[in-house]
């Protein structure tokens, strides 16, 4: 019954969430690793340098922010210069996905029928690719699959090392 009556206070109140399960708590502001609030989580500098690079984070002077959540994780916000580049930033068009994942087509010369229909294609449309290669057979591929955007990615079997 208590526990009912504290999840329930807990979905109507925010100051009872606040009491129940306290309020996240920022340990690094600009840059700077905030003592008082470290202590406060029970946290030590090896603690929250491992919490950082399980985040792929291996300097303080990388991160704006950091804030320890009330479930235990650490969230960070990384220095602007210090963040990811992604495909929008460089201005590069984003591929249509036709396909929701990557599928193989053909594994060890066999082709694969049952993903063949699955994604609405069939054996005349991949020899027509095969061929567009340069590939004669499937008997000569290794392994092939079909990418999100719906082009072919083709391993052929016997593959010459060059040293």
């Amino acid at each position: 019954m208590f526990t009912l009556l504290m999840g329930y206070l807990d979905i109507k109140s925010k100051k009872a969430r606040k009491i129940t399960t306290g309020e996240p708590i920022i340990i690094i502001k600009e840059g700077n690793v905030m003592e008082n609030s470290l202590r406060s989580t029970r946290l030590d500098m090896d603690a929250l340098m491992t919490m950082l690079r399980q985040q792929n984070i291996f300097a303080i002077k990388d991160v704006e922010y950091a804030i320890f959540e009330t479930n235990g994780k650490l969230s960070v916000m990384k220095h602007d210069q210090k963040q990811a580049v992604t495909k929008e930033d460089m201005n590069i068009p984003i591929n249509a996905k036709k396909y929701p994942i990557s599928a193989e087509l053909v594994s060890d010369g066999i082709i694969n029928t049952n993903n063949l229909a699955r994604l609405d294609l069939n054996e005349k449309w991949l020899k027509q690719e095969l061929k567009n290669a340069g590939i004669a057979s499937a008997s000569e591929v290794f392994y092939a699959e079909i990418q999100q955007d719906g082009s072919l990615y083709i391993d052929k079997k016997d593959d010459d090392m060059v040293h």
